[in-house]
């Protein structure tokens, strides 16, 4: 078996797509997931999986939560050693160090297109700053993470995506790890 993350996109936001985690991790047990942990309220699954291909759980973990919680939503799925990648990357370093709720991971669901890539880097969104690579795109809020014009040029890449903080990525990497080796060992 496999250890993947699973991230769900804008779960338990106020009173909208209410999916509570113990209820998720039993749901999710049940339809043969297993070692089913979840992070914080906010959608962040672990799990393991026979499947072999992060689609497939999406599409998976999706229905599953269409069909216990009554909500649509996007998974997006990537293994622990992708989230570690992105940590080694760490484009803004000084920011992450110190203000890790204020650096977001963009997991996007497909890869954008070069031309919106080079759109969305050559954004003047200052004092916030962007950084792209395949899947992932960080962003280094200097505020708050409500920025009008980062969010603007965000959208204008034309591809779904969940986005977590920085700190949140760490402690998935770390959740990931030991679900891997909890695995193992069994």
């Amino acid at each position: 078996m496999r250890t993947w993350v699973a991230l769900l996109r804008a779960v338990n936001l106020g009173a909208h797509n209410k999916v509570a985690m113990p209820a998720l991790r039993e749901a999710l047990a049940g339809a043969g997931f297993a070692d089913v942990r979840t992070y914080v309220q906010s959608g962040n699954v672990v799990l393991r999986s026979d499947h072999t291909a992060a689609d497939d759980v999406a599409a998976a973990v999706r229905q599953v939560i269409a069909d216990r919680f009554a909500v649509d939503t996007p998974v997006v799925v990537r293994t622990g050693a992708q989230l570690k990648r992105v940590l080694d990357w760490n484009p803004f370093p000084d920011a992450a160090g110190s203000r890790p709720h204020l650096v977001n991971v963009v997991h996007l669901v497909d890869k954008p297109s070069p031309a919106a890539v080079r759109e969305l880097v050559a954004a003047d969104v200052a004092p916030d700053r962007i950084a792209v690579r395949g899947l992932e795109v960080v962003i280094a809020y200097a505020q708050t993470s409500q920025s009008r014009p980062t969010a603007a040029a965000l959208r204008r890449v034309g591809v779904d995506g969940t986005a977590r903080n920085w700190r949140t990525l760490t402690a998935l990497v770390e959740l990931a790890t030991e679900t891997e080796a909890a695995g193992t060992a069994k």
